[in-house]
């Protein structure tokens, strides 16, 4: 078969298109793409946190940013979606290269030095480090840019990206969103355990480099992709007599009751889903006195992200087979929020149970009326508590919780097989010995599995949901409006979710919060359940604002169908 063309470039760049640059190379680009956008924004948070434990800043610094960004996109959301319409390869690859170029200039404001948080023994020598870093005003700069870009990245693949697949092969619609989705809630969650460890050495500029290396490559690639392939599917009739100028699709945006709505209902869902999860960490501490930022082995994380991950995909897969490839336009709006709206119910039900799910953990020294103070007997010891955070020890005699093996007095310890033994623990009254973990472990690590079990089919659960809303936002507006509105649902959500509701949790950690430090909180008290509770409440608001829009006319005159 002879290749079209004159010369080799010609013939390489039919290839390309011919046999590379398809409808499942787009999609599996812009899975690597959303993932590396998360990656690196993660990456960025840890690095914000990294100078915070140096005590350059507060710790809520990460919560403004994080707020900040999501108000960027609730001010451009709308605007960049709708910009970028025309050619939304081109806007993808814009605001990744853009996103990359941000990253980049990171390098150039290295830390002034490697401080890893260890956790602390009682007595142990501590040297006056005088050193100034000059870099962290401009390197904070820009890691600030850097978070505000990835989340207009991040609209912009939900805005162009899948809007893009879906009009190229719109019956299979909830496929490419459930892959996105699943990546969220799987993936996605796992990036800061997986950078935290580099983010604090001094090599951290090797992951960082990579990251926004690869998310040059993705820039580059999708500038590769025509605006339209051989397979676009031109849905709309009479494309004459609608006006796409930004201030009128606005405006049909506005009208449009299902889509306002359904946008709510998931700022609802994201908010109780989302924002939870944020703050997952602090409640594992707070209800079952278990370490969770370290992997202590008898408690590790590793495996549960992993069974998470598996448990969403398939979740979300169900789904995915279930509505898509059934119907020559895909799944309508109506069938999506229905089904949205009572997978929402189940998602209130778990989080009725997490915030059931509880045991005794015993005493805890200095924890009294959920206020906690460091003991006497260890407060010479010198403890930096707010670098290192929840690393909790029981003394052998005692069977009394400590904080950490500095708060316990501990000045010494011994590494059988990776079982800790503290020594000369100056709280404790006969052995002076303590043992890694809590005293109340034990009879907590069936309850804890339930928590971990629960909390993945919750998450899998949610994704499912979150798959159902966001077709009920793309089919319950035209075609030549798609684009838009997907962005101006997301600045919505960013508004309602991670601006007003990151408050409301940001007020709760602060009521429950037992031991504050550096405007974080290192310990919270059981009654963090409350974070539990509002997410059930949200997720059943979710569940109405849903059942709600199915029942209301989207101005498509199309007709309803039936599950």
């Amino acid at each position: 078969m002879m290749i079209e063309g004159k010369t080799i470039f010609h013939k390489l760049w039919y290839f390309l298109r011919t046999y590379v640059l398809i409808l499942k190379a787009f999609d599996l680009f812009l899975q690597g793409a959303f993932l590396i956008t998360i990656l690196l924004e993660s990456n960025i948070f840890l690095l914000l946190r990294r100078d915070a434990n140096e005590g350059y800043h507060s710790v809520l610094v990460e919560d403004y940013v994080m707020m900040g960004a999501a108000g960027a996109e609730f001010a451009l959301g709308a605007a960049v979606a709708w910009w970028g319409r025309g050619r939304r390869q081109f806007a993808v690859s814009g605001w990744l290269l853009a996103t990359s170029a941000s990253g980049l200039m990171v390098l150039a404001f290295p830390f002034a030095k490697s401080n890893p948080a260890n956790v602390e023994l009682c007595g142990e020598q501590t040297i006056i480090d005088l050193t100034t870093d000059n870099n962290m005003a401009a390197r904070t700069t820009f890691l600030v840019i850097t978070a505000v870009l990835c989340a207009i990245t991040k609209l912009s693949i939900w805005a162009h990206g899948l809007t893009y697949l879906d009009d190229h092969d719109p019956q299979n619609g909830p496929y490419f969103y459930g892959i996105l989705i699943s990546i969220r809630l799987s993936l996605g969650l796992s990036g800061t355990n997986w950078l935290r460890p580099s983010s604090e050495r001094e090599d951290w500029w090797e992951a960082h480099l990579s990251v926004c290396m690869l998310t040059f490559m993705f820039a580059f690639l999708f500038a590769l992709f025509p605006s339209r392939m051989s397979s676009f599917k031109e849905l709309e009739q009479r494309r004459e007599d609608v006006d796409t100028g930004f201030v009128s699709t606005l405006r049909r945006l506005a009208r449009n009751k299902a889509l306002i709505t359904q946008t709510l209902a998931t700022s609802c869902l994201s908010t109780a889903v989302l924002i939870y999860v944020y703050y997952d960490r602090a409640y594992v501490q707070a209800r079952f006195r278990i370490e969770s930022i370290r992997q202590d082995p008898r408690t590790s994380r590793g495996l549960s992200d992993i069974f998470r991950a598996l448990v969403i995909i398939f979740f979300v897969m169900i789904f995915r087979v279930r509505f898509s490839a059934r119907r020559p336009d895909g799944v309508k709006a109506n069938t999506a929020s229905r089904v949205a709206g009572v997978i929402a119910v189940f998602v209130a039900i778990f989080f009725v149970v997490l915030a059931a799910l509880g045991c005794d953990t015993g005493t805890m020294h200095g924890l009294q009326s959920d206020r906690y103070l460091q003991p006497a007997c260890s407060r010479t010891c010198g403890c930096s508590s707010e670098r290192y955070g929840f690393s909790p020890v029981c003394t052998l005699d005692t069977g009394t919780t400590y904080f950490s093996p500095c708060h316990a007095g501990c000045s010494k310890y011994e590494d059988l097989n990776g079982f800790l033994l503290f020594q000369n623990c100056a709280c404790s009254s006969g052995t002076l010995r303590a043992v890694r973990g809590s005293c109340t472990l034990g009879s907590c690590m069936f309850v804890y599995s339930a928590y971990q079990v629960v909390y993945t089919v919750m998450l899998a659960v949610s994704a499912s949901s979150f798959l159902m809303q966001g077709m009920a936002v793309i089919r319950a507006v035209r075609p030549s409006d798609k684009v838009t509105a997907v962005g101006a649902s997301l600045s919505v959500v960013a508004l309602l979710s991670f601006v007003i509701g990151h408050l409301i949790y940001m007020f709760i950690s602060y009521q429950t919060c037992a031991y504050p430090a550096n405007g974080g909180c290192l310990l919270h008290a059981p009654t963090l359940w409350i974070a539990c509770a509002t997410s059930a409440l949200l997720a059943a608001m979710a569940a109405v604002g849903s059942l709600v829009a199915s029942r209301m006319p989207t101005g498509l005159n199309e007709p309803t169908t039936e599950l």
